[in-house]
């Protein structure tokens, strides 16, 4: 709700607060079916009744007393936790022994006597409200929705509730599984559960736990709490429809752990894009399931309801699924129902060329990528892929195979760190599978390039698994190994030209009886429809999502096959034509790898050319070409040349994606990248990145020629490099001479924290971990920065008394743990909680003597920032996204804060109203609606502002009035920014980050103006 100036703008957001705080509230032991959901209409409604009832109920009182009375019990009601509040609801039937928060000291007594009527009445105004009377009956009843008087509504409500347990039991069912490749010998068992199956992946994107605006990486749940709307990219194989299928398998059984606790309650809904890709358009929310294939009737206006409401998980997989040609129709019907249904949650996924980063962005979405697997994650897929086969084992009876995979599993976690062809290759959740069933097939002789790995996997999949089992001619049909592959290329090459990912039955047997004609031998054994069956039955790279409908089990088999069927076409010349469509990377790499070498010279040659005629896509092309070169055994060395000179005008690269698409051209690059001299700090950074996205020896000599950067991004990618090499070699190599002043040195795994004995200098740290906290980091006394991140097990942080060296501790994202005592034990002047469980006491703080930095990311027991007991020395206080719900009530008394960080428009708009510490000099604003800079005016020593996910109001132009301001950052803000009034403000830099539209940069100097992506 929006703040308006005089009484009304008072009581509404006083409204605002008491229906939130009630909208959260936990009755001890009360009914709790399914979470209220908050800026949902039944919220705005209970808001609307209160605004009615505060401003009656103080019509008699004179002003100011009126306005500050209702304010009071705003600030007190949005000061109240959970508990708080459902203690207060308990006690709300004897109005008379509700326990009132103290008021206000400044009130009045005429305001105090208001206040505590006001706050009872509101507490009365709720339970009538909701449904249960005031006058004693259980206040628990509220949140059950099927308690009404209206027997009918009671009816309908009862069914809702009955059919909303049978469709989760049915998505629990349906999403439960999940096909691992290669895992299984046997047809009648093709997919594995998803609880043993699934490991937790990172992403990169959005502004986390680091510095203020440098991207982090995080597990994928982490990012997801901070947003309602993602837009989750990555290429073929990575992990997205997995993702998907984990969110709505513990949507539908309410067991999302502390991670997610806010997604327990919502209802699941899969919409795979690919599905709906028929002239007859997108479904509408009420055709969801018939059209998904769940075979289930809901009650009418059930899921608009659910929708309306903010209660559907709208998983809507696949964008890259979809034609170019529907894709603006897609993005329409997408657009629709973001605008219809702004309450529900939205996941979208989408390959990363598919559409632009900020496609979404004007709608609220986060923009997440899914990152390379790492060493650890690798080490985590091959454990739970063996566990489940060994699964498979028990299943049959198979004792001696379990000591087989006990060596295969062994054998290939070796591989895996030692070869590092295979370390290459290993970087993704469909390749690992390859791998880890190639390792079993052929008893631990893996292929080591990536076309021989394909060449291998078609030839376990389409001969030597049936004729090893003796198994052949079940549908009556003999197809060798060739004829199979011709069979499908056909297939996958027509989808590819017709850019889909699933075709009909139908077109599929066409296809099939248009090629029998000149296959006689195949003719000879059946019908196009038996040889169909055959290879969707046998091949095992075709599956029947729905009956009718055909498409293969990876996008990366159907890209291969096709790529081999345009060359064998000689189709050239279509290569070179989609070249610049994001579909087609895949299909024109694997292409060189099928080509003869004087074609893959001509193909190489024809897509240069191309790139000096697109000014566009030039950039892209060239990578693309230099991409190619791995896949070329062979080939004129003077086209090698040209493509290798071309690549090098390329260099330095930027920024991280820049690397990325530079890593793909494989070692070549890494004779091109530049020597540290003269590289600006992000330079410097993404040529670390890119030698580390390549790995190998030469790589790892690359990155020492930047041991000894200091530079904050430039060390930050030293600290991650480390989890891609050899522990103890990257250790003595890189780190042993990195003097990791500026960044964290980051430990993830047992061989990296035995190695800190050998990096005594090193003495920031931060700690990824499972469990209590490590004795190398408590033996460790002269740690001056430690962060512990993402521990799920971390409970006691006691362990680190000793640590009198300390000046920094970070606990960010450990939701077990249980008090923060051990910071009186320290010295530290700078401490960071962030994504604790709700309602942790900050009480300890007071014996945080000489405290000068603070970050509160969760919502501790403390509501107002006042009566966080930190020291008077503050002068840095950051309110992340976590503690949004936090008030600004008692800022003031730290008069020395300069710095400082508010989320959400509640906090943005007490800044603006009290216009507290007027003396800051560096000011960041996250996801607060609307942002004026004019209400900024009075902070006129501002010499840096930072606007992260904000929609601003009005022009800029009164920045020009801040004689201090230097530098303005923009990260994802909403709508397009106009620049032009700050054009004529020659001391002021402009950063621009990822996720920002603007216009008028044409005015404004290129030495003032810094992109990052």
């Amino acid at each position: 709700m929006g703040y308006e100036p005089g009484f009304e703008g008072i009581a509404l957001e006083a409204a605002d607060a008491v229906a939130r705080a009630l909208a959260r509230a936990r009755p001890p032991g009360g009914i709790r079916i399914r979470p209220v959901r908050e800026n949902g209409p039944d919220l705005l409604r209970r808001a609307n009744r209160l605004i009615a009832l505060l401003t009656e109920a103080s019509a008699g009182l004179d002003e100011p007393d009126r306005s500050a009375a209702v304010a009071a019990v705003g600030r007190a009601f949005a000061a109240l936790g959970p508990k708080q509040a459902g203690a207060l609801v308990t006690a709300a039937h004897d109005p008379s022994a509700v326990p009132v928060p103290p008021s206000p000291a400044e009130l009045t007594p005429a305001a105090e006597a208001a206040y505590r009527e006001l706050f009872v009445l509101c507490l009365g105004g709720r339970t009538v409200e909701d449904g249960s009377s005031a006058r004693g009956e259980d206040p628990r009843a509220a949140n059950d929705p099927r308690a009404t008087d209206d027997p009918r509504a009671a009816a309908d409500a009862e069914a809702a509730a009955a059919f909303e347990e049978q469709y989760a039991r049915y998505v629990a069912g349906a999403q439960g599984r999940v096909q691992l490749y290669g895992l299984t010998l046997s047809q009648d068992r093709q997919d594995w559960s998803l609880d043993l199956a699934y490991i937790s992946l990172a992403v990169s994107g959005g502004e986390f736990l680091e510095e203020p605006g440098l991207q982090s990486s995080v597990k994928a749940e982490v990012a997801l709490n901070a947003t309602e709307r993602v837009l989750l990219r990555g290429p073929a194989g990575s992990g997205k429809s997995t993702l998907v299928k984990w969110l709505a398998l513990n949507a539908a059984r309410n067991s999302f752990g502390p991670q997610l606790p806010d997604w327990n309650g919502l209802v699941p809904f899969v919409l795979p894009l690919r599905s709906f890709n028929s002239p007859a358009g997108l479904p509408r929310p009420q055709d969801w399931l018939g059209a998904t294939g769940v075979p289930l009737l809901p009650p009418e206006g059930w899921i608009t309801g659910l929708l309306a409401s903010g209660r559907a998980l709208v998983l809507i997989d696949g964008v890259d699924e979809v034609p170019p040609r529907l894709r603006d129709r897609t993005e329409s019907w997408l657009r629709a129902l973001l605008t219809e249904y702004p309450q529900a949650r939205f996941v979208v996924t989408t390959r990363h060329s598919a559409v632009p980063e900020d496609w979404l962005a004007a709608h609220g979405f986060t923009s997440l990528a899914l990152l390379p697997m790492d060493r650890d994650d690798v080490g985590a897929f091959i454990t739970h892929w063996h566990a489940s086969a060994r699964a498979e084992a028990d299943g049959e009876g198979e004792g001696p195979e379990r000591d087989l995979l006990d060596r295969y599993e062994k054998a290939l976690l070796e591989a895996v760190g030692s070869r590092r062809d295979l370390g290459r290759l290993a970087t993704n959740p469909l390749m690992c599978a390859l791998l880890c069933a190639l390792n079993r097939d052929r008893r631990m002789h893996l292929p080591r390039a990536r076309k021989e790995l394909y060449d291998t996997a078609l030839d376990m999949l389409l001969i030597r698994r049936d004729s090893e089992r003796d198994i052949s001619g079940i549908e009556g049909v003999y197809l060798s190994r060739d004829e199979q592959t011709l069979l499908l290329q056909r297939l996958a090459y027509w989808l590819i030209r017709n850019g889909q990912v699933e075709a009909s039955a139908e077109e599929a047997i066409g296809m099939i009886a248009s090629s029998l004609d000149s296959m006689p031998q195949v003719k000879a054994q059946g019908s196009a429809q038996t040889v169909f069956r055959h290879l969707l039955i046998r091949s095992g790279l075709l599956r029947e999502p729905v009956p009718g409908s055909v498409l293969f089990v990876h996008q990366t088999f159907q890209d291969y096959l096709g790529a081999k069927a345009a060359v064998e076409a000689r189709d050239f010349g279509v290569l070179v034509r989609n070249a610049h469509e994001y579909t087609w990377d895949n299909v024109v790499r694997m292409a060189v790898g099928h080509a003869r070498p004087d074609e893959r010279a001509y193909l190489l040659r024809e897509l240069l050319a191309r790139a000096d005629q697109s000014e566009p896509g030039r950039s892209r092309l060239v990578l693309l070409a230099a991409a190619c070169l791995e896949h070329a055994p062979e080939l004129d060395p003077e086209v090698r040349r040209e493509v290798t000179a071309r690549t090098a005008l390329l260099l330095p690269p930027r920024s991280p994606g820049q690397a990325e698409e530079l890593a793909k051209a494989g070692e070549l690059v890494l004779e091109l990248l530049p020597e540290p001299a003269g590289l600006v700090e992000a330079e410097a950074a993404a040529t670390i990145r890119t030698a580390a996205l390549v790995g190998g020896d030469r790589a790892l000599q690359v990155i020492a020629g930047f041991r000894t950067d200091d530079r904050y991004e430039a060390a930050r990618e030293l600290s991650d490099a480390w989890g891609r090499f050899p522990v103890d070699v990257y250790a003595d190599t890189v780190l042993a001479d990195a003097p990791m002043n500026t960044a964290h040195l980051h430990v993830r795994t047992p061989g990296q924290l035995r190695a800190l004995d050998r990096l005594r200098h090193v003495r920031r740290l931060h700690v990824t971990w499972d469990g209590p906290i490590p004795p190398e980091l408590v033996r460790r006394r002269d740690l001056e920065s430690l962060t512990l991140h993402r521990n799920p097990r971390l409970a006691d942080l006691s362990p680190l008394a000793g640590q009198s060296a300390l000046r920094h501790l970070g606990v960010l994202d450990c939701p077990q743990v249980t008090g923060i005592e051990v910071v009186g034990e320290l010295r530290a002047d700078s401490l960071a909680f962030g994504y604790l469980r709700d309602e942790l006491s900050l009480a300890p703080l007071a014996g945080a003597a000489g405290l000068r930095s603070l970050i509160i990311g969760f919502e501790p027991e403390q509501r107002r920032i006042g009566d966080v007991p930190a020291a008077d020395s503050l002068t840095a206080l950051h309110l992340w996204q976590g503690a949004r719900r936090m008030t600004l009530d008692g800022i003031e008394r730290w008069p020395r804060v300069e710095k400082l960080t508010v989320a959400g428009s509640g906090q943005y708009r007490q800044l603006v109203r009290s216009l507290p510490l007027r003396g800051l000099t560096a000011l960041q604003i996250r996801h607060a609606a609307p942002v004026s800079a004019g209400a900024l005016l009075p902070y006129e020593r501002l010499g840096r502002l930072v606007l992260i996910r904000c929609a601003l109001e009005g022009s800029l132009e009164a920045l020009r009035e801040f004689p201090a301001l230097r530098r303005l950052v923009l990260s994802e803000c909403l709508g397009t920014v106009d620049l032009s009034p700050l054009a004529p403000v020659e001391q002021l830099v402009i950063e621009l980050r990822r996720g920002t539209h603007v216009r008028g940069t044409e005015l404004i100097p290129p030495e003032r103006l810094v992109r990052r992506d």
